[in-house]
């Protein structure tokens, strides 16, 4: 996603949470976003049918990388984001 001024990614594992979960997977995001800076993890879509954690990473349209330097960037959030659910999964059973 992309707005005037940034490029967004976002990022889930795919599961959903039950209703029971939600309190749960707030407490995890807050644990992860205490400690770590990226990705930002949240609850995603809590109103809707299919809540989920969900890890968004954003990045300054205005930059100026070279097209390694974004691939290397990207497999960064890619592998952080793989250690955040991983987390969630094991210290939160989620």
């Amino acid at each position: 996603m992309t707005t005037k001024r940034l490029l967004v990614a976002f990022a889930t594992d795919g599961n959903f949470l039950r209703q029971d979960q939600l309190a749960i997977a707030a407490a995890a995001s807050n644990a992860w976003n205490t400690e770590q800076l990226n990705p930002m993890l949240s609850v995603w879509d809590v109103r809707g049918p299919r809540p989920c954690l969900a890890g968004v990473c954003d990045l300054p349209l205005t930059c100026r990388i070279t097209q390694a330097d974004f691939d290397a960037l990207a497999n960064d959030w890619v592998d952080r984001a793989r250690q955040m659910f991983s987390r969630c999964h094991q210290v939160f059973k989620l």
